[in-house]
């Protein structure tokens, strides 16, 4: 993938760019528009992930662990296989049929988050919070389930 890695891409129109695979991390992104781009296998570990979309677009927010850092997504079928997003606060957030296969989302705060229907396969969950966390319909096949912050109680949120 291509290497972004430290790169200012604050306040550029990012639409529909596929970053697969690319090095994003300890970018600037800062009020960039990242609508409907490819993030699969993308690191953005330490980026300034401030970004806007298409004011029209229905979308989820959230917080990244830094101060002032966060990242809108679309709110369902958000392709992000093997992003690297560990220690995110994601709390409520709606990745519904989202794919978030391989990703790596270790002690990240998902309280609340509906994901259901979504590909968690392989997906790194080690350490999360998953309380109140919908994943009815998710493929959890593969999934680290390590270290939880809370019981999963599975017969209620997984089916």
């Amino acid at each position: 993938g291509l290497n972004f890695s430290g790169t200012d891409l604050s306040r550029l129109d990012l639409r529909y760019i596929n970053f697969k695979m690319a090095n994003l991390s300890r970018c600037n992104l800062a009020h960039a528009n990242l609508c409907c781009s490819n993030l699969e296998r993308a690191d953005l570990s330490g980026a300034n992930l401030d970004v806007s979309v298409d004011v029209n677009r229905k979308v989820s927010l959230f917080h990244t662990g830094d101060a002032n850092v966060f990242l809108l997504l679309p709110s369902s079928g958000a392709n992000l296989k093997g992003v690297d997003m560990e220690g995110s606060q994601m709390t409520g957030i709606n990745l519904r049929v989202a794919t978030l296969k391989n990703a790596k989302l270790k002690n990240c705060n998902l309280r609340g988050a509906t994901l259901a229907g979504t590909d968690l396969e392989n997906c790194d969950l080690s350490g999360c919070d998953l309380q109140e966390a919908n994943l009815r319909g998710s493929n959890v096949k593969g999934a680290i389930f390590e270290e939880m912050l809370t019981p999963l109680h599975m017969s209620q949120s997984v089916r």
